[in-house]
């Protein structure tokens, strides 16, 4: 099972594959962009994507997360169980038990 982070990754990369137009404008991007934001090109490239899917994942009002184990895991059973392990984490984080989030998300 991957992390919730490589769906996402992937989940991005599938996004962008979508969105040619804004593949473009990533692919327009040079070493002087680059240079002026005093990052590698790589990094800049990767920071407006970043920025371009998370501004789709806020105008659609969807967890990023979420939506992207949902896309990019064929496998049900397995995205349950990444959802699952995902949402525990969050529960963690919020310094509740499983079963508090639950009921508080009505899951």
């Amino acid at each position: 099972m991957k992390t919730p982070e490589e769906y996402y990754a992937r989940t991005r990369d599938m996004f962008l594959t979508a969105h040619p137009d804004f593949q473009a404008a990533l692919d327009e991007l040079t070493e002087e962009d680059a240079r002026a934001a005093e990052m590698t090109l790589p990094a800049l490239k990767n920071l407006h994507a970043e920025r371009i899917y998370a501004a789709f994942l806020r105008q659609k009002k969807l967890d990023g997360m979420l939506f992207s184990i949902q896309l990019a895991e064929p496998d049900k059973a397995v995205a349950a169980e990444a959802i699952e392990t995902y949402l525990k984490s969050h529960a963690e984080a919020l310094g509740m038990t499983w079963e508090e989030f639950c009921h508080k998300n009505e899951l």
